[in-house]
């Protein structure tokens, strides 16, 4: 453990917060979930290491020390930390962990606590990759004990927590499944410190193997074991965190997955009860979310932070019923999708502070209330007021006469141009990844001026929530809308610059362009015909949350609380896009834990009795000679294929797939191996019936002409039905499309080069828009296209900053004269659009209010059809492959590339640079965050 790093200082001063009214005097910093943060914020925010998930007070009251386990910032050498705060001086160090550095094979993960004596600091630590650290340098599963001194923390030694038994019969997700037979990885999460005659034990919630521990704390030895589990599958429960009473015979496990709190016998060690908080009726819905743990000063009340669920459940701890909810939604607020996700209380216990993440607030509860008779019996109980924090709040404490409050994406990424990393990351960078420049904040604000200042807190909150605005419309030119139908069309992972910067109209730079006119001629010439959109943002960072906010306008409290993990050193599987660990929870009929509470699109669409139809998108596809965790469950879906698989794949001049009604398809061009679809499975409910069982999810060898071939093959058969004038057979009011080979498959010898790859996804994207522009449906159709996340490619404006075209007759401009849009608007913005066109309401508080992209909307209704360009097909670019000499070739042969972004896209795009650009110098992703 290197010596701390005071990387953070701030002289402690009372915060002066404007009054209400006044926000306009506030700087205000636009986020690209299109709410806002507005400075100065309550409490003066440090600057921290990346994602502070936890805050431990240590038991003299002087220090707070802070779990930083997100990807590690460009400061910290990207390492993850434990940073102390020493409340006398206000000074935070930082202490950065040398095994925890990026590509570690462990990673801190949500638990953090001071030993009774104030001399020992716990952390948990979850290792996937190397379960039982057997290679030098690993720890693998357990607790890191560190010495603690006057703020300082020194590495002391490791208590391994073991491969954990499972019951019998129970199967282990196949990510997770490399461990001998009727074992789980238990990455241990949430901890309590247990006094037990004058020592410690550690009470540990095994998030991946659905059970608690209880240890010793000197030795590390297992003394009683609880087994939390609900399901034959494990992962299912995913304990989260635990608490326990002052004397050491009772204690509480939250379980993240199963909307239920798990009450322990610490004496018997048994399980005594669960106690069920907002249990869904559906097996398969998203739960509640129970989070953060809290017992009142007199234990007769046990606080539950619901994240899914925008309130805190208050349960008697005597009879373990619920007695009440506190709604932790704002004034005005109408919609959900808070994250709830922490909890803290005044040393009286009459003030109660929770924590929501997704709506970068703290609310303030009199838990007097709770005693007094309720006006309406049953209805969650309204909050005092809320205290603005800045983006994605994670933690609260109280210290004294203090809050303290921290952020895991404090102002967003920020400029980083002149940041030059001390120690070049893992891939010999010298310039940051876009995760290594998500700072946390740490903000600490008397109790009283908190008291004092409510009331104009309030209304800060509400305006950097958008509560406070007007509502949004779209306007037509001749009055009515007349689109009736949307096409969404799904790419993967570039930015303005790298593709549009070339555009000569709009705020382009050309030197930042890989895959320019040249590459790409079908969306220059639709950014031309329809509308350049130069200020626009993707929501998620990566496509682990990407494809949620592109999907359901929000994220999940489980998505953020990994994605950074899994990135940083795949110490997380992929649990996204409806799969877990490679498993479909929808075929062990069980929720998806990463799963928003508000839902997705679809599901939207679905309870307003729209029609639709998804082609790839959360429905994953079974590949013949590839084993899949959803081959275990043919519970449904439809073959696309054979179930036995007359071949893996199909070479150059081999008859590809035949089309229904076709004896043969015609020989493939292709000079790479193509997968051969063995079946698709839906992830979602909503989507079963509701999918084309023949088109491909992500799988960068299969080309995107094959997937929009099938598309076509449908779309034909939709336009035959308008002219029938049979509605039922019609186009579906909402068409979902999966386009993603611009992500590329690198520089792999033999594959498509990064080039063909973009050239094939930009023609596929030409082919949709002509077909839909000149069909009968022109007249009532828009097609909306986005990339699900930018992921750090370079742009001079910001790495969020992405492409996005709205296609449509009612589009403003022409080639001749294009529509140039400056208007801030967001992924969220796109979503909200959609909504709108379709009569849907909006599904959260970030669609709710966010703006309405009516702009490309305010044409005259004369665009003229779209013609392709087929140029990259007539010479031939799109079945370009590798050489062996290729930049990359070898670190691209490596490479996952079953998911999206499984593959180290901070390794990938140096390649794709290195490949259009040889030896030029790459440039540093620029991230100033949209200040107004």
């Amino acid at each position: 453990m290197p010596a701390g790093i005071r990387i953070f200082s701030v002289l402690l001063c009372e915060f002066l917060f404007l009054a209400a009214g006044s926000s306009q005097e506030q700087e205000r910093t636009r986020l690209p979930d299109s709410k806002t943060v507005l400075r100065p914020t309550p409490g003066a925010p440090q600057r921290t290491n990346g994602f502070p998930e936890t805050i431990a007070l240590s038991p003299d009251g002087r220090y707070a020390a802070l779990l930083n386990n997100g990807y590690g910032t460009a400061e910290t050498g990207v390492k993850q930390s434990i940073a102390v705060l020493d409340l006398h001086t206000n000074l935070v160090t930082d202490f950065p962990e040398d095994r925890l550095a990026e590509n570690a094979h462990q990673s801190y993960f949500i638990g953090l606590a001071f030993g009774s004596d104030g001399l020992r600091l716990y952390a948990s630590i979850g290792s996937i990759s190397d379960p039982t650290g057997e290679l030098p340098g690993n720890t693998g599963n357990g607790i890191a004990v560190y010495r603690f001194e006057q703020g300082k923390i020194v590495y002391d030694r490791f208590l391994k927590v073991a491969l954990q038994p499972i019951p019998p019969g129970t199967h282990v997700a196949s990510d997770l499944s490399e461990v001998p037979p009727g074992r789980a990885i238990p990455y241990p999460a949430g901890i309590a410190v247990v006094p037990y005659a004058g020592k410690d034990r550690l009470l540990v919630a095994n998030n991946l193997s659905d059970n608690v521990v209880l240890l010793d704390a000197e030795s590390g030895n297992e003394l009683a074991h609880f087994d939390l589990g609900t399901h034959r599958f494990v992962p299912a429960t995913f304990p989260y965190t635990v608490v326990a009473s002052r004397d050491g015979r009772r204690a509480w496990c939250s379980l993240w997955n199963a909307s239920q709190v798990a009450e322990l016998d610490l004496q018997r060690h048994s399980v005594l009860r669960r106690i069920n908080v907002f249990l869904p009726k559906s097996p398969v819905a998203p739960g509640s979310h129970p989070t953060a743990l809290l017992l009142s000063p007199d234990e007769k009340i046990l606080y539950v932070a619901l994240a899914n669920a925008d309130s805190v459940a208050v349960i008697d701890t005597r009879t373990a019923r619920v007695r009440a909810f506190l709604s932790t939604r704002l004034p005005k607020q109408e919609f959900s999708g808070n994250e709830t996700d922490a909890l803290a209380q005044s040393a009286d216990g009459t003030r109660l502070f929770a924590a929501s993440a997704a709506t970068d607030s703290v609310a303030v509860f009199d838990t007097a209330q709770l005693s007094k008779p309720q006006q309406r019996p049953g209805a969650p109980l309204a909050a005092l007021g809320f205290i603005p924090t800045e983006w994605y709040t994670l933690a609260v404490s109280v210290a004294g006469n203090d809050l303290l409050i921290t952020s895991g994406k404090g102002l967003g990424t920020g400029p980083n141009g002149n940041i030059v990393l001390e120690q070049p990351s893992a891939t010999n960078k010298t310039y940051p990844y876009i995760a290594t420049l998500l700072h946390g904040s740490l903000a600490r604000i008397k109790l009283d001026e908190v008291e004092k200042n409510l009331s104009a807190f309030t209304r800060t909150a509400q305006e950097q929530m958008q509560l406070l605005a007007g509502p949004a419309s779209l306007p037509f030119a001749n009055g009515a809308n007349p689109l009736h139908h949307v096409i969404y069309i799904i790419k993967e992972n570039r930015t303005y610059d790298q593709i549009l910067g070339d555009l000569q109209v709009g705020d382009g730079d050309p030197a930042l362009t890989l895959y320019g006119a040249d590459i790409t001629p079908n969306e220059h010439k639709l950014a031309l015909q329809f509308g350049v959109l130069d200020n626009f943002y993707d929501s998620g960072e990566v496509s682990g949350n990407g494809h949620t906010w592109s999907t359901a306008a929000i994220s999940s409290d489980y998505n953020e609380k990994t994605w950074q993990i899994a990135y940083r050193s795949k110490e997380r599987t992929y649990d996204y896009e409806g799969l877990v660990a490679d498993e479909s929870p929808l075929e062990h009929d069980e929720p998806d834990v990463n799963e928003p509470g508000t839902g997705y699109l679809w599901g939207n669409v679905a309870r307003h009795k729209l029609s639709y139809r998804h082609y790839g998108e959360f429905v994953a596809s079974e590949w013949c000679g590839i084993k899949s965790g959803t081959q275990s469950s043919p519970k449904q879906g439809t073959p696309s294929t054979k179930e036995t698989c007359a071949k893996n794949s199909i070479k150059q001049g081999e008859p590809l797939p035949a089309a229904p009604g076709e004896s043969a398809g015609p020989p493939s061009p292709y000079p790479w191996p193509v997968p051969v679809l063995r079946r698709d499975v839906a992830t979602k409910p909503e989507l079963r019936g509701h999918f084309d069982p023949r088109y491909a999810d992500f799988e960068v060898d299969y080309p995107d002409q094959l997937r929009v071939d099938e598309f076509l093959r449908e779309f034909k058969g939709f336009v035959r039905a308008r002219e029938r004038h049979s509605k039922a057979q019609e186009l579906p009011s909402y068409v979902m499309l999966r386009l993603p080979n611009d992500h590329t498959g690198g520089t792999r010898p033999g594959f498509a080069t990064p080039s063909a790859s973009v050239a094939d996804n930009d023609l596929a994207v030409g082919r949709v828009a002509e077909a839909v522009s000149h069909s009968p449906y022109w007249e009532d159709t828009a097609i909306f296209i986005v990339e699900d996340d930018a992921q750090d490619g370079a742009d001079h404006v910001d790495a969020h900053r992405s492409i996005a075209l709205l296609i449509s007759k009612y589009a403003p401009g022409s080639t001749a004269a294009p529509h140039v849009e400056h208007g801030f608007f967001t992924t969220v913005s796109l979503v909200r659009t959609m909504e709108a066109l379709l009569g849907l309401p909006p599904m959260n508080h970030n669609d709710a209010y966010a703006p309405v992209m009516s702009p490309l909307f305010s044409g005259a209704g004369n665009q003229p059809a779209f013609d392709a360009d087929d140029r990259n097909l007539k010479n031939g670019l799109i079945y370009q492959t590798n050489a062996a000499t290729a930049a990359g070739a070898k670190a691209s042969a490596a490479m996952n590339w079953r998911h999206a972004d499984e593959a180290n896209n901070e390794v990938l795009n140096e390649i794709l640079w290195r490949d259009r650009k040889g030896n030029a110098p790459m440039p540093e992703s620029r991230h100033t965050i949209f200040p107004e």
